[in-house]
């Protein structure tokens, strides 16, 4: 048999990465995390990772481990999936109500519910002009999407996500704390 290792973070899913961090949450031997992560990104079955020297198992596992922790990340405005083009909200500062209730209902639970969270963020591009785009209205389809998303959507799409999210929230605690040192 010959194993397919994935060498870039775009040849994994969402639904793998999600499958991963629950691993890495949980209080198992690392032995047992590293045969775990094989089998989730190559595919391979755990009878045929029990027969890896060890040796073998440490070397894919590192190899893997530098994959997932690729540095490079930028928000991907724009991606396609299953051939349909999905765009990330263009105007997160003119969300709706219904968006920003699902969006914090699902963060509760981020683990469990990114799926959900990108599925409300990216959604079918419906107009593409000179750069701009537009997207389908927040309403149907975000359990559908979700799905999909998990099943295809590529590692590197997740991690800028997550990456923008995390830039604004210090950004805005950064400024936060300057804005409070300014009043005092």
């Amino acid at each position: 048999m010959k194993l397919r290792i994935p060498t870039r973070l775009d040849e994994i899913t969402l639904g793998q990465l999600m499958e991963i961090s629950k691993l890495e949450l949980s209080e198992i031997p690392i032995i047992e995390v590293q045969k775990r992560t094989i089998e989730i990104l190559t595919g391979c079955d755990s009878d045929t990772i029990n027969l890896f020297r060890l040796e073998d198992l440490d070397s894919i596992y590192v190899s893997l481990a530098n994959v997932l922790s690729e540095g490079v990340v930028k928000l991907h405005k724009l991606v396609t999936i299953e051939g349909v083009k999905y765009g990330f909200h263009p105007d997160l500062s003119s969300i709706s109500s219904g968006e920003f209730i699902d969006i914090d209902t699902f963060q509760k639970e981020q683990q469990d519910n990114l799926h959900l969270i990108l599925a409300v963020l990216y959604r079918p591009v419906i107009l593409e002009k000179r750069g701009k785009y537009q997207i389908e209205p927040y309403g149907e389809g975000v359990q559908e999407r979700s799905e999909i998303f998990k099943r295809a959507m590529p590692a590197n799409v997740v991690n800028g996500s997550i990456a923008f999210f995390l830039t604004i929230g210090s950004d805005y605690l950064s400024d936060l704390l300057t804005s409070s040192q300014e009043v005092a």
